[in-house]
């Protein structure tokens, strides 16, 4: 999901990253790019524990399609 804001003040961006920060569950790994000359700050969620089950199940997968 993507919210696009411009023209806001730094109370309103403080709001929403600590609104962001709260939804999120206490074991959650982020990913948090500062372009500083655009002006851009991304934050990802990369759940660790997600992603690696999932590369196993993949591998897995793959292993079983190819004798």
């Amino acid at each position: 999901m993507s919210i696009e804001y411009t023209g806001i003040n730094k109370e309103t961006v403080e709001g929403e990253i600590k609104n962001f920060l709260d939804s999120c569950p206490e074991d959650s790994v982020f990913k948090m790019v500062i372009n500083s000359k655009r002006g851009n700050l991304k934050i990802k969620i990369k759940n660790a524990s997600k992603n690696r089950l999932r590369t196993l199940i993949g591998k897995i997968g793959r292993k079983k399609a190819n004798p």
